[in-house]
């Protein structure tokens, strides 16, 4: 019994402290991205394209550079070779550096506010090593801290041998709907690209 009560008081510390350490890089991405360059786009910019024009422009010419992202920053990527051309994708930086694309398993809202209707997403584990560098694809966007939340959640929901203690968390990346149902154009030739969502059943967790 004393050691489940402290398996179990261990898991609750660590989940508060992984709450605590994404609180705090929200507040800190927060300050910094209000000094970010013009790629960073924000719930204004979408208000903005819903007010005068049906698509965001977004610059393939002059993509982000790898040395002005930060850990956990969700970007819009394009792959440098990919048969779709008009495809572009979400990602997440990862702590080595390079992006990971991110999954969801399903199309309906996590939660919705008067000013937010969000969608949840993960790194699947298959994605996460080594992740996408900067000779495999260009950062077109990083959205801002108004059309992005952050969550956790147990990995595997806590159960089977990954992880039978459920000490393991994962991160729960929250984009706001009209970001990720947006049409985005290149600003050339009147190109419409869209976001191709990768939808997996297999990384929702039954409790």
């Amino acid at each position: 019994i004393k050691t489940t009560m402290t398996s179990t008081m261990m898991r609750i510390l660590l989940l508060l402290l992984l709450a605590c350490t994404i609180r705090a890089f929200q507040t800190t991405n927060h300050l910094l991205v209000q000094n970010r360059p013009h790629y960073a786009l924000s719930k204004r910019d979408w208000r903005l394209k819903d007010a005068t024009s049906t698509t965001t422009i977004l610059s393939t010419d002059e993509p982000v550079a790898f040395v002005d992202l930060m850990v956990m920053d969700v970007v819009l990527f394009q792959r440098r070779n990919t048969n779709s051309p008009t495809s572009i994708e979400l990602g997440s930086v990862q702590e080595n550096g390079n992006i990971a694309p991110l999954s969801t398993w399903t199309l309906e809202s996590a939660y919705t506010s008067a000013i937010n209707d969000m969608m949840e997403f993960v790194v699947d584990e298959e994605d996460l090593f080594p992740g996408m560098t900067s000779e495999e694809i260009n950062v077109l966007s990083v959205l801002d801290g108004d059309v992005v939340g952050y969550g956790s959640r147990q990995v595997g929901g806590g159960k089977g041998p990954g992880n039978p203690h459920g000490e393991e968390s994962e991160i729960i990346y929250y984009v706001d709907r009209a970001v990720v149902e947006g049409v985005y154009s290149t600003g050339v030739d009147d190109e419409v690209l869209k976001i191709d969502v990768v939808v997996n059943s297999n990384l929702e967790h039954i409790w």
